[in-house]
């Protein structure tokens, strides 16, 4: 079966069409019924009179399952229809995993949904936050060097002698402090030799923020996670820009915000075996990261990544922003709110979760910052990304 990824479907669609075949598999539908269901869902627009075009004036409509198809294909499209539309509406109704299982279980009880699809949708989760914990805790994120690192550079107050002795005291990091001051993107007019000369060059804040990207870059050093890396560095610059307009957030604090906000998604890229087969059988069919973890575990690389940070020790501000960083709403903590403007400004992955109009306009209400004033600002400042990504 092919994927909807390349397909011509709206996100909603694709969510719907993913979720479906999937609950199809699940309840071992036969072959025909599977192609079937996927010929409805996966045709281009205009190849079959069984499609009606979601960006149209009904935008929550899909095509009905055909009548050759039999009861069980309608009734599975229902379900996974029902279950799309609830999680889309979450900015509006807040609920959890588990209370939007209760309600569709409730309401299958009721009649107005087959309650075997509905039991496959809650089994659908195989992940553990325990699984996530475990893989993430296997790699040396943080030696005594690293971890002083972090602790300095997101301290606003410290002086230019505390960064230049605790970057002295490690080759590597004092290796990276000093190319940056040297990569061409800066062009200093002589050669830089030493950390004073580095740190002078850049300044206090670029230098804390090349010693935080250092501190994390090891997690991303596999090929595969380059995209996700390219992408936590923008958010991180981006996070940055946002606080220095709003005003609210430290500008440090939010630049490591931003590095961390996605290292629940590094966690589940890096999980293998069985548990993690349904999320990526998801994901290759063209499902978001936000929805495909939803099913999956029963929460967001946010709540995953929360817990991560948590066991870090991380500040527990910090640590609520990244929870909610796809939910803003859902907290008080304006780092949430940060983090999601960020998101949307970003040019990184535009497949983790369907943009919301409503929550960037309350998120970056609480912010005070205008989508007039944000349209408007200039691009922040990307030497760092550039630096890191030419290192890579």
């Amino acid at each position: 079966m092919a994927s909807f990824a390349g397909s011509r479907r709206d996100p909603h669609t694709c969510r719907v069409a993913v979720l479906a075949l999937e609950l199809g598999r699940r309840l071992r539908f036969e072959r025909e019924e599977l192609e079937a269901l996927e010929q409805a869902l996966g045709r281009p627009a205009g190849e079959t009179d069984l499609y009606v075009p979601t960006m149209a004036a009904h935008p929550g409509d899909l095509p009905a399952a055909p009548s050759t198809a039999g009861g069980r294909l309608a009734a599975v499209l229902s379900v996974a229809r029902a279950f799309a539309e609830r999680v889309e509406s979450l900015p509006l109704h807040p609920a959890s995993f588990e209370q939007i299982l209760d309600e569709m279980s409730w309401l299958a009880q009721e009649g107005l949904y087959d309650s075997a699809a509905v039991a496959v949708l809650g089994g659908l989760v195989s992940i553990r936050m325990e699984d996530l914990l475990s893989t993430v805790h296997r790699l040396p994120v943080f030696p005594g060097v690293a971890l002083r690192a972090l602790q300095i550079a997101a301290d606003e107050d410290a002086s230019l002698r505390q960064i230049e002795s605790l970057t002295s005291s490690d080759q590597v990091l004092a290796g990276r402090v000093i190319e940056a001051a040297n990569s061409s993107l800066l062009s200093p007019a002589q050669p830089i030799g030493s950390i004073r000369q580095a740190i002078t060059y850049i300044g206090l804040e670029g230098t804390r923020r090349v010693i935080m990207t250092q501190v994390f870059r090891p997690l991303f050093a596999s090929a595969r996670f380059q995209r996700l890396w390219k992408h936590s560095l923008e958010a991180a610059v981006k996070a940055e820009r946002l606080a220095v307009i709003s005003g609210h957030v430290p500008p440090s604090e939010a630049f490591l915000a931003g590095l961390v906000h996605d290292i629940g998604r590094l966690a589940l890229e890096r999980l293998a075996g069985a548990e993690a087969e349904g999320y990526a059988r998801l994901r290759d069919r063209g499902a978001d990261a936000v929805f495909a973890e939803l099913l999956s575990c029963g929460f967001d690389h946010g709540t995953g990544g929360a817990e991560i940070l948590r066991s870090w020790s991380f500040p527990a501000r910090l640590v609520e922003g990244v929870q909610f960083h796809h939910r803003p709403e859902a907290s008080g903590e304006l780092t949430a709110c940060l983090l999601y403007g960020a998101e949307c400004w970003s040019a990184g992955d535009r497949d983790e979760d369907l943009p919301s109009p409503a929550r960037l306009h309350r998120a970056l209400k609480r912010l005070g910052i205008s989508a007039e004033s944000l349209t408007h600002a200039a691009e922040p400042e990307n030497w760092l990304l550039a630096c890191m990504l030419e290192a890579a």
